[in-house]
């Protein structure tokens, strides 16, 4: 990753701060830190690294980090990571790993010292049926319908689910529900190839 000064016209030359290296493809990336001067990198290969941006310097790296995670937790082994999550205080950040049953754990990464992967602190469970991809948490909008509706946050599969999870406080029903209602699904019907000769 480059980290270049925005101020002014980019240039190669005059305007690159920083580079940081992980040693492989990275996956996703995310900023998170009281004034987000730290960043989080997932890469394609399930380790994650935490760095001070501004200074480039590597403040924990999880090169076993789904192993971590597996051994904090009853259910099935964490077989891949999905995202990662700042709930937007303090230095704290959620690494979530899932199933390829379908469950997910939101683990706390402790960044300082020789880090650590703890227990998971949510465990969304029940919804899946197989790997999920994707993260909606309601934290990150603004205003909506699910701020006032107990809505922890919204999760997509490759099951074709959607799948909408309740916080432990709201006053619903304290479980996820799964949108299997929503899910189309084509039905056997035959191609009809032609022939162009």
């Amino acid at each position: 990753m480059c980290i270049f000064n925005t101020d002014g016209d980019i240039n190669d030359d005059d305007h690159l701060e920083s580079v940081i290296n992980v040693g492989t493809s990275i996956g996703k990336v995310g900023f998170f830190g009281e004034s987000y001067q730290k960043l989080w990198c997932l890469t394609h290969i399930e380790s994650l690294s935490i760095w001070d941006w501004k200074d480039a310097i590597n403040e924990a790296s999880f090169e076993e980090g789904r192993t971590l995670a597996s051994e904090s937790w009853m259910l099935d082994n964490v077989d891949y990571f999905v995202d990662c999550q700042y709930p937007g205080e303090g230095e704290c950040l959620w690494a979530i790993g899932g199933t390829n049953a379908g469950a997910l754990g939101y683990f706390p990464v402790n960044c300082t010292g020789a880090g650590a992967i703890g227990p998971p602190e949510a465990i969304l469970d029940g919804g899946h049926t197989g790997v999920v991809r994707s993260i909606l948490p309601m934290k990150t909008l603004r205003e909506g319908p699910g701020q006032s509706q107990g809505i922890f946050g919204w999760t997509g599969g490759e099951d074709g689910r959607l799948c909408c999870w309740l916080s432990d406080d709201s006053p619903a029903i304290k479980r996820s529900w799964a949108s299997s209602s929503l899910v189309v699904r084509s039905g056997n019907h035959r191609k009809n190839r032609h022939n162009p000769y």
